[in-house]
């Protein structure tokens, strides 16, 4: 488990509160399960995460955050996801974000950016 908030990490990325776990690994895939908020304190220190394991080598052709631990998602953790979106595509990386909870598709949806981070003919969340 890597928390983004771990004191005892040399990487330690601050309080936020967001923990990112990695998921079963695949070859050329990035899974990371997001649990917490992913909000104003969270939202940078994931860009980052994300950013650096995307640098890593050989990079991932498919980064899967795993969304369904999301305890909550404001408009700077939105930002971070529209981030993320174009730092995966600048790498020739596709996003996926599974297992969406109602609240983030109701985000997605409010803001018009679901075309954007899941494409418009994915099926929505677990409800």
């Amino acid at each position: 488990m890597t928390p983004l908030n771990d004191p005892d990490d040399p990487d330690d990325l601050g309080g936020t509160g967001l923990t990112l776990t990695p998921g079963p690994a695949e070859p050329g895939t990035l899974t990371l399960r997001l649990t917490g908020a992913l909000d104003h304190e969270s939202a940078d220190a994931l860009v980052r995460e994300v950013a650096r394991r995307l640098a890593e080598r050989p990079a991932p052709w498919l980064l899967r955050l795993d969304c369904a631990g999301l305890t909550a998602c404001d408009s700077l953790g939105l930002a971070a996801l529209l981030m993320i979106g174009r730092r995966t595509r600048a790498a020739a990386c596709a996003l996926r974000l599974d297992g969406r909870p109602p609240h983030l598709d109701r985000l997605l949806d409010v803001t018009g950016t679901r075309p954007y981070l899941v494409g418009p003919d994915e099926e929505p969340g677990p409800a």
